[in-house]
């Protein structure tokens, strides 16, 4: 006579090891650390008070934390007819350098790829321009706008 084996409406087969997990259980990297949820929380901030700041200033939100297959722009804001992608950094001390210095070419690129697949997806319906602007905000000065900071890159095919 078989046996009955439980009812799992569609899901993965239980297992049969009474000491193996019936469900695989989150990894240790996918659960962040205290210091990682301090450093999201305090670059949202960051992003909260560049946003802010630009917005005295005269730009239009569009998006915050725009996600991509190959990163993340932190701001996207509208200055007339140009799209403003806005790298935002912070540093609580320059004694490991100012955060402008935390900008290096590969993470310029990534920016510029994301920023170029946005722009393929819905930015060149709105905008007639695209510039590149930098945020930089350290410890609680008032934040640093550096405007065109850098030019588009064009991946070559």
């Amino acid at each position: 006579m078989r046996s009955k084996s439980p009812k799992n409406n569609g899901q993965a087969p239980l297992s049969r090891i009474p000491w193996a997990p019936a469900k695989p259980t989150p990894s240790a990297e996918s659960v962040p650390s205290a210091r990682q949820r301090h450093i999201r929380h305090s670059g949202q901030e960051a992003e909260a008070r560049a946003q802010t700041f630009l917005q005295h200033h005269g730009l239009a939100p569009i998006a915050r934390n725009y996600r991509c297959k190959c990163g993340e722009l932190d701001l996207l804001m509208a200055d007339g007819d140009t799209a403003v992608v806005v790298e935002v950094r912070k540093r609580r001390s320059s004694s490991h350098g100012h955060p402008l210095e935390t900008i290096d070419p590969f993470k310029r690129q990534r920016i510029s790829l994301c920023a170029q697949l946005w722009w393929i997806r819905q930015g060149q319906r709105q905008f007639k321009h695209l510039r590149f602007d930098v945020v930089s905000i350290l410890n609680e000065t008032e934040p640093q706008w550096i405007q065109n900071a850098w030019l588009l890159t064009l991946c070559k095919p």
